[in-house]
């Protein structure tokens, strides 16, 4: 035991002493960097080097002091001149193109495209001016670090100081000045840039505001139809006239272009034909269960490409055919470019839609609705595709032939009322629960029951009900819709046209966009459910509860990264450019300023990924000593567990302060969080803190250790866990008793193995007075000797404890190899004894009781009045006897 306390003290000791070490090495390295930064405050470039210093030599008269002269003006040399002039020549050049750009404000206060633009490069400008005061900043950091080291002394009595460090101390000042002068000029230009920033984005809200409410005639009155049907004839030959050049060119090519066509339309055939076989087949085949969650996520996944194939392939050929023959250059070309786009996007669009919907394979339904829901959903979200495809294709007609204005507004009520009346479909459509749709297939060659999915595809509709559902539910998805909706109607009826093509813009541009987004967070959800979890548990050796605990970390971190990535497509779909969406995502991921805190989002989450990084590989490490290296013999479990939890302690500390350096803080900061951390200790926190250092105390002088037998509190039990609270102890019962760390030092504690794992049974027998002593221990002695659990060595030892009141007592002690085993023992112990008293014919007392009775005439007079009414009560209810005959 010695021995093991000297090793654990040992450990402890070299590890002290690394920690030490590496700190020193560190603020050495700190100061050597921070030392070469500059040039050495005491000898500049050019100076002469200082004298090496004199052996000491006898003192002279010391002369009296001299008023010190004043300090000779700063000089800074032409390397130093080149170096700050470098510093200020990009702050100059900033604001001269802010200066430029508020000119240009000025001149295109009405055009909202030069605005945008406009307001991308005043980003552009603050980002850019961030970055060079941040670089000031470093620099200016570094300066006055040394220049307070020059600082003169506040003592009285302090020495003079040398012309040297006079001039020095004024150098650097003066490079301090010029620097503060240029971030004083960049902090001006950022603040300036942001108020023109404002300044724009509300002549951009202004134009927009005036262009969705300029109001165009009705769509209801007589007169916008008569006005439609005077400019129709003029917009069809505008048209006519596009087509028919198109159409000269195609036709000196007719043979190619039919091929073209012809040759498209069957490749669509063939491959639509191979994708809806090779989908079923897969999909179709029978199976002992339904498909989980996982499964219906990662077949979305290979599903939705293969069901967009046949539309994008047909789309490519006939793009690179038209391309190849040299069609696709007039106006025709040029509009069925962006039409060829538009529809590769409903093609892709409406795959995804079937792949997650599934209408006609229950099974396969990545969400829970029934199948007449899913059914007319997908109608529902396939026409608002197509109507919107259609829609930007004819609006890039119209603005490329140069189509009236009317014709463009019919268009756009057109439209919005389409959307809208497809939204109120939607609204209309109950969302029932999937309850009963699919179920597990049958044998081969069996019927299906119903609702079973068939070898075709289709699944007949269970026969019990559904659950009834609320016509509004779910109210995310109906109330927007519902929303949206009334406002398209109430817009393009009254002949607001730029707000009504807002509004379906808007509808279905974010509501595609959520529902991608929803999508991948399905897949990230059965990514983490699937192949994850089999990775950490059965790859890593995790348990359930530290796999799930590390799964819901990946959650968050994933979908944090996914709404950062769909944040900014939101802000486009709603009128922001690209420039300002990407903006905002840099300002939220790399960082803002509060005051002079700069706060860096992509710094923490690595900070926090970091922390949990360290954290595992501390648990790896605490895994791999108890497969390992703790596990031999000849470690005491108490040394093991008290190296494993130091070992935890250490790495968990390692990665707070690594995580919080690396986040950003100072860790000198937290001086000021230790002194009040210390106010509180003296008042709240003194028993959690006693209670810690209670349990520091158990792991190095370790009185107890876990596995050892205690009694606490009259408590018995075997200490489990030693943790920095409290110590876990779990009783004969089964029950965990937690005890506060400082009960263990402070009070009194039964240590049963603390020396060693040895245990005595103690069994006491009573014989009859008849019996003879001698024979008695014999026995004893030999049933101990023969007992399996009782040692040896030292021997068991019989003695006549006492003459009680019933017989002889005698005491039998024997010694346990292990202290657990002692109730065992004693039990084999009694077992044997009346084996072997029954087979020397040994009576075992038995406790002898007199009974003195009180009154005994009484009592006989009692008994014999008793016996004399009942025998009258007997005679009083038999029967007479009949007479004979």
């Amino acid at each position: 035991m010695y021995r093991d306390r000297l090793l654990l003290r040992s450990a402890l000791a070299v590890l002290g002493v690394a920690v030490l070490f590496s700190g020193l090495a560190v603020s050495l390295a700190e100061n050597r960097a921070l030392a070469q930064t500059l040039p050495s405050p005491l000898q500049l470039p050019g100076m002469p080097k200082a004298p090496a210093e004199a052996p000491p030599k006898e003192e002279a008269p010391s002369p009296p002091i001299v008023a010190a002269e004043p300090a000779p003006a700063p000089v800074l040399t032409p390397a130093e001149l080149q170096s700050l002039e470098e510093l200020r020549q990009p702050m100059m050049e900033l604001k001269g193109l802010l200066e430029t750009l508020e000119g240009s404000i000025e001149r295109n206060k009405e055009n909202d495209g030069e605005l945008a633009r406009l307001r991308a490069e005043l980003v552009d400008l603050v980002q850019t001016s961030q970055d060079r005061l941040a670089t000031l900043k470093t620099k200016t950091d570094t300066v006055r670090q040394l220049f307070e080291k020059l600082k003169p002394a506040a003592e009285v009595d302090a020495a003079p100081e040398t012309e040297q460090v006079i001039a020095e101390r004024a150098r650097l000042g003066a490079m301090l000045g010029e620097i503060d002068g240029a971030r004083k000029t960049g902090e001006l230009v950022q603040v300036r840039a942001r108020q023109l920033q404002t300044d724009v984005q509300k002549l951009r809200q202004d134009l927009f505001t005036q262009e969705i409410l300029n109001r165009s005639p009705s769509p209801l009155k007589a007169s916008t139809w008569d006005k439609l049907a005077y400019d129709s004839p003029g917009a069809w030959r505008q048209i006519a006239d596009a087509a028919s050049g198109w159409l000269a060119a195609a036709s000196q090519q007719w043979f190619a272009v039919s091929a073209l066509l012809v040759g498209s339309f069957f490749f669509y055939i063939a491959v639509a034909t191979l994708v809806r076989r090779f989908v079923g087949y897969q999909l179709n085949a029978p199976r002992i269960a339904p498909p989980g969650f996982v499964e219906q996520a990662a077949t979305v996944g290979w599903v939705a490409p293969l069901l967009a194939l046949p539309g994008l392939g047909t789309i490519g050929l006939l793009a690179a055919g038209l391309d190849t023959l040299g069609l696709l250059a007039l106006d025709v070309g040029v509009i069925a470019q962006q039409a060829f786009v538009v529809l590769a996007v409903f093609a892709a669009v409406r795959a995804l839609t079937q792949a997650v919907l599934q209408p006609q394979r229950p099974d396969w339904r990545l969400v829970d609705i029934a199948t007449p829901a899913a059914r007319r959903l997908n109608r529902i979200v396939s026409g608002i595709a197509f109507v919107f495809s259609i829609d930007l294709i004819l609006q890039d007609v119209i603005r490329r032939l140069y189509l009236p204005l009317s014709v463009n507004a019919m268009e756009t009520v057109f439209v919005s009322i389409a959307i809208a009346l497809l939204l109120l479909k939607l609204v209309n459509t109950p969302f029932d629960f999937k309850m009963g749709d699919a179920a597990a297939p049958t044998a081969e060659g069996q019927p299906p029951a119903p609702g079973l999915q068939t070898s075709a595809g289709t699944a007949a509709e269970p026969a019990a009900p559904h659950v009834p559902v609320s016509p509004l539910r779910p109210y995310l998805i109906k109330l927007p819709a519902l929303a949206g909706a009334t406002l398209l109607l109430v817009a393009a009826l009254l002949g607001y046209v730029g707000l009504a093509r807002l509004i379906a813009t808007h509808v279905v541009v974010t509501g595609g966009t959520i529902a991608v987004v929803l999508v991948i967070h399905l897949a990230i959800r059965s990514l983490l459910d699937g192949p994850l979890k089999t990775l950490l548990e059965d790859s890593f050796g995790l348990d359930p509860h530290q796999a799930a605990a590390l799964r819901r970390v990946a959650s968050v971190v994933l979908n944090s990264a996914l709404a950062l990535v769909a944040l900014p497509l939101l802000l486009v779909t709603w009128g922001y450019t690209t420039q300002e969406a990407l903006s905002w995502l840099r300002a939220a991921v790399f960082g803002f300023e509060i005051g002079e805190v700069r706060i860096s989002l992509a710094r923490i989450l690595f900070a926090v990924g970091l922390f949990l990084a360290l954290v595992f590989a501390t648990r790896l490490a605490q895994k791999w000593l108890d497969t390992g290296v703790l596990r031999s013999q000849r470690i005491d479990q108490g040394i093991a567990n008290s190296i494993r939890t130091a070992v935890g302690y250490i790495g968990f500390i390692l990665a707070v302060l690594v995580a919080v350096s690396y986040g950003g803080l100072d860790i000198t900061n937290f001086a000021i969080v230790a002194g009040a951390l210390s106010v509180g200790i003296g008042f709240g926190l003194q028993s959690i803190v006693n209670n810690f250092v209670s349990g520091l105390i158990l792991l190095v002088e370790r009185p107890i250790k876990v596995g050892d037998r205690v009694t606490v509190n009259n408590q018995d039990g075997f200490v489990r866990r030693i943790s920095v609270r409290s110590t876990e102890i779990e009783t004969f019962d089964r029950a965990s008793l937690i005890v506060p760390n400082s009960e263990l030092i402070t009070a009194t504690v039964t240590n049963w193995t603390h020396r060693n794992s040895l245990g005595r049974a103690l069994v006491t027998v009573n014989v009859s007075y008849q019996s003879d002593p001698e024979q008695v221990r014999d026995v004893l002695l030999k049933v101990a000797s023969e007992c399996p659990l009782i040692l040896q060595h030292p021997p068991p030892w019989v003695g006549l404890d006492n003459f009680g009141p019933n017989g002889l007592e005698f005491l039998l002690i024997a010694v346990v190899g292990d202290v657990t085993a002692v109730g065992g023992a004693r039990s084999d112990l009694r077992f044997r004894i009346l084996k072997a008293f029954r087979e020397e014919g040994i009576e075992i007392a038995l406790a002898q009781h007199d009974v003195h009775l009180r009154d005994l005439d009484v009592v006989r007079g009692a008994l014999t009045r008793l016996a004399e009414d009942r025998a009258r009560e007997k005679g009083a209810v038999e029967p007479d006897p009949k007479p004979a005959g």
